[in-house]
């Protein structure tokens, strides 16, 4: 299935892969001879699918999200002495599917690409959907803007018509620490929920696989 993504068009496979914790869905995808997505990758797909698919396209991403998760391989480093998050594409995961905090310290330490927000003043928990394009976590996770107004457009599908975004308190951290991110409907479709503190273990997790950009 083809579908665009940030000026790309990139094709995925499809059913879903899942459900499985992320390790294993990251070890079926590159089976199955494709690339496990980034975060603001799967958004792209599952908008499209949504939006653009067949009835049973969204009937699916409305059962999975409802019942389980959607993970997309984008890492969560938390900086509690800076009160700061950092997200880096294609975390490595240990055998237990736990997000590997040395590999990301590591891309952190030696300045490797990444989104970083600083969370004082930032909107976490509930926000309408029409402030989720604009809100600065939403659109690091995403990918951007186009990223986040894509997540908006979810958003209003669900009945109370919010997303949630998830993060712990960075204050009850003693050290840095390393999650994966979980997109979901919270209440069985009641608001579209981002997770910022997935361990990646969970076993009721799905993804897609991609193949390449094709322009």
């Amino acid at each position: 299935m083809e579908f665009p993504h940030q000026g790309k068009s990139l094709i995925a496979g499809y059913p879903f892969f899942g459900p499985a914790n992320s390790r294993t869905l990251q070890n079926e995808i590159k089976r199955g001879g494709y690339l496990e997505p980034t975060f603001p990758e799967l958004i792209s797909f599952i908008h499209h699918c949504y939006f653009n698919g067949t009835p049973s396209h969204a009937g699916m991403i409305d059962e999975i999200m409802k019942t389980k998760y959607f993970v997309g391989f984008t890492g969560v480093l938390y900086l509690p002495g800076k009160n700061e998050v950092c997200f880096f594409d294609h975390p490595s995961l240990d055998r237990a599917s736990v997000v590997d905090f040395d590999y990301l310290e590591m891309k952190q330490r030696l300045h490797y690409d990444c989104k970083r927000v600083d969370l004082d003043d930032v909107e976490t928990g509930l926000v309408p959907w029409n402030r989720i394009a604009g809100n600065p976590l939403f659109r690091a996770v995403s990918g951007g803007e186009e990223g986040a107004g894509k997540l908006a457009e979810l958003a209003s599908m669900h009945s109370d018509k919010n997303g949630y975004i998830f993060v712990p308190k960075i204050s009850n951290f003693s050290s840095p620490q390393a999650r994966i991110i979980l997109l979901y409907s919270y209440g069985g479709g009641k608001s579209l929920t981002v997770t910022l503190n997935g361990s990646g273990s969970s076993r009721n997790s799905y993804s897609v696989g991609l193949l390449k950009a094709i322009s």
